[in-house]
């Protein structure tokens, strides 16, 4: 299972962000040999930190929870969101240049697996890179989570308002742009990640988590 956590602190988001990487040892340590930490993320003007695991189990991510991330320093809240159907796409290795925004789609859910479909299969522009996709469905309004690289937010903002928004079904779009970003994997193991195809099937969920350690 890969999901993401959203870790809130009310106030000094920033301390929470450092204890987060601080602590990394001891959170990688609870998730032993069955999860892996892939990366941190933070939104801009939010306070709270987006944590991506992958976990063979919900019991695990359980444990993860209360016995480490809730004691962490600031830490007010505790969101979990499924990515369910998740792709992941590969990357070129330098993308410093770029902006990474987190887009939340808002549905006619009768035709998310349309929209789906369309989204991962997009011819995307020159200097617009898609990172992954999943469905979410983390409100009865937003069904579906993917991330998209730009150069500026005005070029991702035009591409959002010139193709992804005309797609049938789409009744709204969210664009975040995200403050920072932390991996925790590398880019090699990303595309191990983006290699598979072309899902993360139920079966594949031990031996994700089992090539971390051979």
């Amino acid at each position: 299972m890969i999901c993401f956590i959203r870790i809130q602190a009310q106030e000094k988001p920033e301390k929470l962000w450092d204890s987060i990487l601080a602590n990394k040892d001891n959170l990688e340590k609870e998730l032993g040999n069955k999860g892996k930490m892939l990366y941190l993320s933070k939104r801009y003007d939010y306070n709270a930190a987006s944590l991506f695991v992958h976990v063979a189990d919900t019991n695990l991510l359980g444990d993860f929870i209360v016995n480490q991330l809730v004691r962490l320093e600031g830490v007010t809240g505790i969101c979990v969101i499924n990515m369910m159907r998740p792709i992941f796409f590969p990357l070129p290795e330098e993308t410093h240049e770029m902006k990474r925004f987190a887009i939340t789609v808002a549905a006619f859910v009768p035709r998310l697996a349309e929209i789906y479909d369309k989204i991962s299969k997009l011819n995307y522009p020159q200097g617009i890179l898609i990172t992954y996709l999943a469905y979410t469905c983390h409100t009865y309004g937003d069904c579906l989570q993917f991330s998209l690289l730009a150069k500026t937010e005005t070029e991702l903002k035009n591409f959002i308002s010139m193709v992804i928004d005309k797609i049938p079904g789409i009744l709204r779009t969210t664009v975040c742009e995200l403050e920072k970003n932390h991996p925790f994997i590398t880019h090699e193991v990303w595309q191990k990640y983006a290699s598979r195809s072309p899902f993360l099937e139920n079966g594949d969920e031990r031996d994700m988590i089992a090539q971390f350690w051979k």
